[in-house]
Order: structure tokens, then C-alpha cells, then sequence
């Protein structure tokens, strides 16, 4: 049984993420694809569009054969921690043989030769990120700085685009892991990732969740997503896209009622954001105002809206640390297909080399080291179904059970 993997966010699943799974599918000749896919928030800190759960069933729906989820503290974060969570994941399983992500460059060895050169990190690669973070600018405009004078401009540009600065992060992770995994990219079709414009056939997930908040009406997406997908979509509730009220009447309370300390304890704080936020609240008077109020040249929106997250969650720097430090992780089934029952099967034959959860209620996590990342995904889903006005009980990962579609 050869085991291909693919790590995704699906929010929601479209032609792209279809083309790339077929593509992935073919190149690899692989007979089952696993998916390691975001719980429901999204690694630049956006509330899913749909839950982990239905993104799950969609995918399985579109032809992926077992979907399992990212914790939240790595799901959640930098592309840096987003790609170790994954590969990790992937290569703990002890039975993929290939992982596949999508690319804006095509090319896995171009993709391959940057990596080398970030991992290396010369003195001289080091002095232009401190410099260029010295004058005030993010991180990552720092390193692309640092990329484009040490190694080459053509570099620079290519880990530019987003899904490339992700690819170069899985092969970075693969390396550092020891991993077996064989890396293989399959070249993006379509809008640029953070594009808003619908055109032909491929449109960015970006673009369909924002024409479904200005047209309020899933047929204008209907060409830009699967038959099963849209299917999936018939039912619908738009209301249910309109989350930033909800969450920033949460993040008001939570904020207001938490000292500054507390505030710069926070993964994603630090350097006076807490401070900072703890200001802005009291101005603010919507969850764009509050970022617009918060990003600077150096701190990106995208920090900021991860921030804002991790607020809501309690996320703590320290808890952050101890995870690395004991190298924790977990995974938890969402869905799968007759395929995916009999991976399952396999891994549990092959006692893989990481937790992996079917059904929080009947498996008993004794493990304290578990239950510190377990606790944050809990705690996503319950300000999940707060946040998208979703019943919180029947919502619960303590009552979801994985989607099976044998039935």
C-alpha cells in the first residue's frame, strides 16, 4: 500500500485543491492519500469558514481517503511550526511514502536549493535579517532581504509567494527530521493565493469566501468548487461567514479583562503588542479596526490576526515552549473512506509513533503531555461553534465523531 501525503487547510476546497490532489495522485501513483489538514482556525489566524468537520467530509467526499487534523499550536502559527506540526505528523505515521503540496514555482529542486541555503544560515545570511529586523521590518521581509543578498534575487522572489515560503518550510522539516518522506510539488494553477478575483474555472479559497460575504448566494462559487463540494454547500447558512462581530466581542472582553503582563505572555505577544493591544481595545470598534490599530511595518497583519487568535485561546508562550522542548504532538481523525479504514487499520497494526485519537470519549488521554495540545483544540472548537452561533454541545469534539463514508 503505497501512502502519499498532502497538507492543507481546505477552506473551503476548490478546483485548485482538486487538480493538485489528482495531479498529487498521479505523480506519486499512490494507492491511498492521507491529509493533514487545520482544525478550525487557519494558520494566518482566520476563523474556518466552515468546522474542522465538514472541511473533513468535503475532502473525503472530493476523492481523499483519511483526513487528520493539525493541532491548533502548530496550525495556528508561523510557516515555520505550521510545517514542522504536519511533517511530523506525516512522518510519525510510519507509512507515507511521499508528501505533495502545491507550489508557485513548479520546481522541487529550486525549491530544494533554497532550503539548503536557509538551513545553513550563515554569519553573513544572520547580520542582514538582524539588520533589516534592526530598521524596523517584519521577519519576513527580513529574510527575503537577507535571501536576495546572499544567495540571488531570483531566490528572493521565488520564497515570496506564499505557498512557496511553505514548500520550502516542508523540505526544511523533512530534512531536520531525518524524514524518509520523498518530496514532490505540483505547480498552482489559478489566482494567486491571497487573491480576491474569480476568473475561469480556478479561484483562491480567498477570493470564494469573500464573494460568498459580498453575494450572500453559493451559486456564484458553483464553477470555482467540485460537484461534491457545492453539494456539500447546497445547505449553507452565509450568516454563518459573518464571525468577525462574534469573535471581537469575545477578544473585547477577554482583553479588557486581562493585565498587560498577562497580555505579553501571550505566543504571539511580546515586545509591548500587549500593551499595545490592551490601548487599541478601548478605540477600536470592529476586528479590522483593532488590527489596522495594532500592525506596523515590523508586526504584519497576518502576526497580528495569529495574536488575536491566540488571545481568544490563551495561547502561552511558555506553553508553546515546553511542546517543542518535548518535541509533543498528536493527531486526530476527522474522516475517511473504505480506503482510509484500512490505513487506520495498518498504523494501529504498526503502532505508529504518535497518538493518534478516533474518539475522544471512548480513548482515555492519560497523557498529561498530550492534553496540553489537546486542550487548545478543545477549546478551538467550543469558541469555534461560539463565534459561528453553532450549537456548543452538539458541536463538541466530545460528541463529533470522525465522518466515515462507508456509511
Amino acid at each position: 500500500m503505497k501512502v502519499l501525503g498532502i497538507i492543507a487547510e481546505y477552506n473551503p476546497f476548490h478546483n485548485g485543491h482538486l487538480y493538485h490532489l489528482d495531479e498529487s495522485k498521479k505523480i506519486s501513483e499512490a494507492d491511498v492519500t492521507v491529509v493533514v489538514m487545520s482544525g478550525n482556525f487557519m494558520q494566518r489566524g482566520d476563523v474556518s469558514m466552515l468546522s474542522k468537520w465538514e472541511r473533513a467530509k468535503i475532502a473525503v467526499d472530493c476523492g481523499v481517503d483519511l483526513v487528520l487534523e493539525l493541532p491548533f499550536v502548530y496550525a495556528c502559527n508561523s510557516a515555520e511550526y505550521f510545517a514542522k506540526g504536519a511533517v511530523q505528523i506525516l512522518d510519525k505515521l510510519s507509512c507515507v511514502e511521499l508528501v505533495s503540496f502545491g507550489s508557485e514555482v513548479g520546481d522541487i529542486d529550486k525549491l530544494k536549493e533554497i532550503a539548503k541555503l536557509i538551513s545553513c544560515e550563515t554569519f553573513e545570511f544572520k547580520q542582514n535579517i538582524k539588520t533589516s529586523l534592526d530598521e524596523g521590518n517584519s521577519f519576513p521581509k527580513a529574510r527575503a532581504e537577507a535571501i536576495k543578498k546572499t544567495v540571488s534575487e531570483n531566490a528572493a522572489e521565488i520564497i515570496s509567494h506564499p505557498n512557496n515560503i511553505l514548500a520550502v518550510e516542508y523540505i526544511k522539516e523533512l530534512v531536520s527530521q531525518n524524514s524518509e518522506i520523498v518530496p514532490k510539488t505540483v505547480l498552482r494553477k489559478g489566482q494567486a493565493d491571497n487573491s480576491t478575483k474569480l476568473a475561469e474555472d480556478f479561484a483562491s479559497a480567498t477570493g470564494i469566501r469573500k464573494s460568498l460575504e459580498k453575494y450572500n448566494d453559493v451559486e456564484k462559487i458553483k464553477q470555482y468548487v467540485p460537484a461534491q463540494c457545492f453539494k456539500n454547500l447546497q445547505n449553507f447558512d452565509i450568516n454563518i461567514m459573518k464571525k468577525s462581530e462574534k469573535m471581537f466581542l469575545l477578544l473585547r472582553a477577554k482583553i479588557l479583562s486581562e493585565n498587560e503582563q498577562a497580555l505579553e505572555e501571550l505566543f504571539s505577544a511580546g515586545e509591548g503588542l500587549g500593551n499595545k493591544l490592551k490601548k487599541a481595545i478601548r478605540e477600536a470598534d470592529s476586528l479590522e479596526n483593532l488590527i489596522d490599530a495594532v500592525k506596523s511595518k515590523r508586526y504584519t497583519r497576518t502576526r497580528i490576526q495569529r495574536l488575536l487568535t491566540h488571545t481568544l485561546l490563551e495561547f502561552k508562550r511558555a506553553d508553546f515552549q515546553y511542546i517543542l522542548c518535548n518535541n509533543l504532538n498528536y493527531t486526530r481523525v476527522l474522516a475517511f473512506n473504505n480506503k482510509g479504514a484500512k490505513l487506520l487499520k495498518k498504523m494501529k497494526d504498526n503502532e505508529p509513533g504518535i497518538t493518534v485519537i478516533t474518539n475522544l470519549n471512548k480513548q482515555i488521554i492519560a497523557d498529561e503531555k498530550i492534553m496540553k495540545l489537546l486542550r487548545y483544540d478543545i477549546l478551538a472548537g467550543d469558541m469555534y461553534n461560539l463565534i459561528s452561533g453553532q450549537d456548543i454541545r452538539k458541536q463538541s469534539d466530545f460528541v463529533k465523531s470522525p465522518y466515515n463514508a462507508k456509511g
